[in-house]
């Protein structure tokens, strides 16, 4: 099982495909908090809390913090992905994060994919299943850790 982790300021998104390339589950922790510094502690905590529904997966992958033009959500968006990654790292499993750039690639075979091409391709490849968006970037994020260790174990 491999999970794929979309972080933002707002909710971790998360979906899980397994070595089929099915999707498994998808998850959601966010908060309806309107400041960040509000949001944040909620968001982590129901994360957390969630932890052992994952812990039978053989990798997940978070996409890495991207730089913004708004230098403090650029700041809010890394300290989610970095809570998200050392609860991980705590959980014993095992995490890799990903540049967007790379997984897109990739995945769609264009590193400056739009997010209506991911849709696209995700709606394609698993079909209408998604609610928000960033299921659907979670999913493909999910799928590169896949094929990625596919890659690996060939070598």
């Amino acid at each position: 099982m491999f999970i794929g982790l979309d972080c933002s300021t707002k909710a971790i998104h998360a979906v899980v495909v397994d070595d089929q390339e099915n999707i498994i589950d998808q998850y959601k922790w966010g908060s309806s908090e309107k400041d960040f510094v509000d949001r944040f502690p909620e968001i982590l905590e129901k994360f957390r809390g969630d932890l052992s529904t994952i812990n039978n997966t053989d990798l997940a992958m978070v996409e890495a913090a991207i730089y913004i033009q708004n230098p403090r959500t650029t700041l809010s968006i890394a300290y989610v992905v970095g809570s998200v990654w050392s609860f991980l790292s705590s959980a014993n499993v095992s995490t890799q994060l990903v540049d967007n750039r790379r997984w897109k690639k990739d995945i769609l075979g264009k590193g400056n994919a739009k997010k209506t091409d991911i849709k696209q391709y995700a709606v394609e490849k698993w079909g209408d299943i998604f609610t928000e968006q960033d299921f659907a970037d979670a999913a493909c994020i999910a799928l590169w850790g896949k094929r990625s260790l596919d890659v690996i174990k060939e070598a």
